[in-house]
């Protein structure tokens, strides 16, 4: 189960990354702020994910 999540959100971060690149390089500024939220929540729960791992020593 873990891993088919990690996986999906792997998957969605490159997507998202792909948008967002593809709108930063056309100027396309609703497209670009819509991706780049999207990347800083993902970060901000990657990052939570991560530091309760880290904290219940998860392996």
């Amino acid at each position: 189960m873990l891993k088919s999540r990690f996986y999906s959100f792997i998957l969605g971060t490159i997507i998202e990354a792909w948008i967002f690149s593809i709108a930063f390089f056309q100027a396309q500024w609703f497209w670009l702020f819509i991706a780049s939220f999207l990347l800083g929540r993902r970060i901000y729960v990657a990052y939570k994910v991560d530091k309760f791992v880290k904290l219940s020593k998860i392996k």
